[in-house]
């Protein structure tokens, strides 16, 4: 029906539409299939926050650390960089549990540095996944891979998608209602009537000042997220220098107790070492037995699987299980005394200073462990929080209202209800705001994380470099010539002079009146 008079609404065939156009019932169509879009998605949301609710561990809150690694793996292989980063000769899915293919047998340990046999430590990767190595295909694969896996990243999109689709829905309806008014003018005109519409007029007339007042108002809420990022992102850097400064300490008391023992290496010395070996392991995994496997993780498994791996022996497994979360300050008064026994054994010169040095390492060691546990108490105040939640979502209600004006296109095409600016504007500038509670979510802290954290590979790089630096002694360097006092061996030397200063009783006070000059050849 073609009637001037017909009030504007939704129609959907030619010949209830007022101005008798198919294009008319095809936008109300297009309007319907978006609005009806957004419920599903919303529909969606709310199940996904259920399924949440009614089983958290069943949400892949996290990447899928393996599937994620395994990806990457296979990814990087493929690269001119594989031999480096690929462990030598053993599979992929090794190379994620580096600690359970290590012998750590006190045969094993004792055995001098020459022996052929010796099974060393597994090595590992590095604990951070060479993402940079990728290339363009690479990076959208392993993004395309990780908002797949992540149901927090999802549920954010998904809301996202539904708020842009009513957005676009209300775009789509000023389109309707300015075609109408057009129509309603031209029918006027045709009657000679006069018709005077401000609608059109209005709505634009409104854009210039939404546009002012959502650049006025969006300052505060950036400012403040910014200012959290900032906040989180130096908690987490805080946090890994305080994994590394641990690696550190743990690498010095092993270096140290390596040099304790005198040249002749006694068997009871090579045996207090390998105590303090294992123990200082066991000290290093429990720091960590969050960010590992659930082996790991389970506080009535962790130590029957410190025993398995030859980190404990029985007795000292029941012994730490009764001391409940200090089980780290246990270790480090543990390995204070094993050090003391050590220092007993020994026969060097001016061994005992060392004790004092082991001693503040050792209580360094232990602070240091303690500051990681305590890095992610501290927070800003809830009062912060809430009020930067508050004014994001305010703004994101400006977006939602604002945008179906500020993104309008008045094109005056048969199709001008399909409003796409309105869509993608609508949801990029949503996902922007959405993506840094994604970021508070992850940064938020990391003992809460569903496999997000791998220390594994940190862990097994601290155990090889305690195993070479510990064992340093565990064999002679010394030839059976007559130069057997200085300490070299000289195998095959070409045709040269060279000139070897040494002393017979090592001592350098006397070195510069001992040295003398010998030529080979």
């Amino acid at each position: 029906m073609d009637d001037c008079t017909a009030r504007f609404g939704a129609c959907f065939s030619e010949s209830t539409c007022s101005d008798g156009e198919k294009s008319t019932a095809y936008g109300w169509i297009f309007i319907v299939c978006q609005l009806v879009l957004s419920a599903l998605l919303f529909l969606t949301l709310c199940g996904m926050h259920i399924s949440k609710r009614g089983d958290d561990e069943k949400i892949i809150v996290s990447t899928g650390r393996d599937r994620f690694l395994n990806s990457i793996t296979s990814q990087v292989a493929m690269m001119k960089s594989k031999k480096s980063l690929r462990h030598s000769g053993k599979p992929g899915g090794t190379i994620l549990k580096p600690l359970s293919n290590t012998d750590r047998s006190e045969r094993n340990f004792v055995k001098n540095v020459a022996d052929a046999t010796i099974l060393y430590p597994s090595k590992s990767r590095p604990e951070y996944v060479p993402y940079p190595h990728l290339n363009f295909f690479e990076h959208i694969q392993t993004k395309l891979f990780v908002f797949s896996n992540d149901e927090y990243i999802q549920s954010r999109m998904v809301s996202c998608a539904a708020l842009a689709s009513l957005s676009s829905a209300a775009s789509s309806t000023l389109a309707m209602l300015f075609e109408h008014e057009r129509h309603k003018q031209d029918c006027m005109e045709g009657l000679e009537l006069e018709y005077t519409s401000s609608t059109k007029e209005w709505f634009m007339g409104q854009k210039d000042p939404f546009g002012d007042t959502l650049d006025s108002f969006k300052f505060l809420p950036i400012f403040l997220i910014l200012a959290y990022i900032a906040f989180l992102v130096n908690r987490w850097r805080d946090f890994m220098i305080t994994c590394h400064t641990i690696q550190g300490n743990i690498q010095d008391v092993g270096i140290l107790v390596g040099s304790v023992p005198a040249d002749q290496v006694t068997k009871e010395e090579k045996k207090q070492i390998y105590k303090i070996y294992r123990l200082l392991n066991a000290a290093h995994i429990m720091c960590y037995k969050k960010f590992m496997r659930d082996e790991f993780k389970n506080d009535d498994s962790v130590y029957s699987q410190l025993v398995e791996m030859d980190l404990l022996t029985e007795k000292e497994g029941i012994h730490l299980g009764s001391m409940g979360k200090k089980v780290r300050e246990g270790l480090c008064s543990r390995i204070l005394c094993e050090i003391d026994v050590l220092l007993s054994l020994t026969t060097k010169k001016y061994a005992e200073s060392k004790s004092i040095v082991l001693n503040d390492k050792i209580c360094d060691l232990r602070g240091t462990m303690a500051k990681l546990h305590d890095t992610f108490v501290r927070d800003n105040p809830n009062e912060y929080i809430l009020a930067m939640q508050v004014l994001v979502y305010c703004y994101i209600l400006l977006i939602i209202t604002g945008y179906p004006i500020l993104m309008f296109s008045d094109n005056n095409a048969a199709f001008s209800c399909v409003q796409p600016l309105a869509f993608f504007g609508t949801f990029f500038t949503l996902v922007s705001l959405q993506m840094p509670f994604i970021l508070f979510e992850r940064l938020d802290n990391p003992f809460d994380a569903h496999d997000d954290i791998n220390a594994e590979n940190l862990v097994a790089s601290t155990e090889l470099a305690l195993f070479n630096s510990m064992r340093c002694q565990f064999n002679e360097f010394r030839s059976e010539s007559s130069l057997d006092n200085t300490g070299l061996s000289f195998k095959s030397l070409s045709s040269a002079s060279i000139q070897i200063e040494y002393s017979m009783d090592n001592d350098l006070s006397d070195s510069i009146t001992s040295s003398k000059c010998v030529r080979f050849g």
